[in-house]
């Protein structure tokens, strides 16, 4: 049989673990884009309220900015409502965590290993990989509205790796999941770090602003102050970069993609089925260790604004 070539799409995966995947892709789009509107319109506030308080009193320019003002406050609350009554968050963090968990159950049943080993019959190791995955989608399910099992938990893909021999399995292991895995981590890691960057200095650059716009303002130079819409500019660059945690993902994710460069080796050199079950359940935990923290982190960080 020839080696494994292609990756393994989402639909050769469980049908649940692509349910649950759509869910987490769609609830992060929308929580980050919420976000980043209500910041933007305090932003937009701020510079409308500065332009209204130059203006001189009772003018149409005062009234139109001050309106601006008000709308754009308005709107905000009533996303940050939005975000604290649908709490998209919720549905992006456990949805990524049953995908997660679907994935590696499928993967231990293609790999064969524990709970389903070599001397389990096919049809039994079926059945016991439909019932970690239907326990997994009864206690999700309420969190995750719209969750559907698809029309199938095991693919033929999924059998066609687990009935080949050792060295195939091997072969679609390392490469199709971890160093698929490692990959991955490591352009995230690097993708992170250019963001950090890039919105590192965007902050340099409207801390210098500031600096300029209040010495202009101190010597009479400008007749609109501007140091508060500056300010509210750097206050939301500083949220949007807590949302998205660059710096921590890109530490986590270079340290991760380095532990799967090594797990990659490790395996290269095992030819016993026994001490390859105890492998994949190594590399499995390796590989969820990053999931798992990731999620303590984004839950300790939802409880931080939350207590904030």
């Amino acid at each position: 049989m020839p080696l494994p070539q292609l990756p393994l799409a989402e639909a050769e995966l469980p049908g649940v673990f692509k349910s649950a995947d759509d869910i987490s892709k769609q609830s992060q789009k929308e929580y980050l884009r919420w976000t980043r509107g209500r910041l933007q319109l305090a932003v937009l506030a701020a510079v409308a309220g500065i332009f209204a308080a130059s203006s001189r009193d009772g003018t149409w320019p005062a009234k139109i900015f001050t309106g601006m003002a008000l709308v754009s406050f308005i709107v905000a609350l009533s996303l940050e409502v939005h975000l604290l009554r649908d709490r998209p968050e919720d549905r992006w963090y456990h949805g990524r965590a049953l995908a997660e968990s679907v994935k590696t159950l499928a993967w231990r049943y293609m790999a064969i290993a524990d709970p389903f080993p070599a001397t389990l019959p096919s049809d039994r190791a079926e059945e016991v990989l439909l019932a970690r995955i239907q326990d997994l989608f009864r206690e999700s399910s309420p969190s995750l509205p719209g969750l559907s099992a698809g029309i199938t938990q095991v693919t033929p893909r999924m059998r066609q790796i687990r009935e080949s021999e050792l060295s195939y399995r091997k072969a679609a292991y390392l490469e199709l999941r971890v160093s698929d895995q490692q990959s991955w981590y490591e352009s995230k890691a690097k993708e992170n770090e250019k963001n950090s960057q890039r919105w590192r200095l965007t902050l340099i650059s409207f801390e210098i602003l500031g600096v300029v716009a209040t010495v202009a303002t101190l010597l009479n130079l400008s007749p609109v102050d501007a140091e508060g819409a500056i300010a509210a500019a750097i206050a939301a660059g500083g949220a949007w970069l807590e949302v998205k945690q660059y710096d921590n993902l890109s530490s986590a994710y270079s340290l991760t993609s380095a532990e799967l460069s090594f797990v990659r080796a490790t395996g290269e050199s095992i030819s016993d089925q026994d001490k390859w079950s105890d492998y994949v359940i190594s590399a499995e935990q390796a590989i969820s260790r990053e999931h798992t923290m990731w999620l303590a982190r984004r839950v300790g960080l939802r409880a931080a604004r939350s207590n904030g």
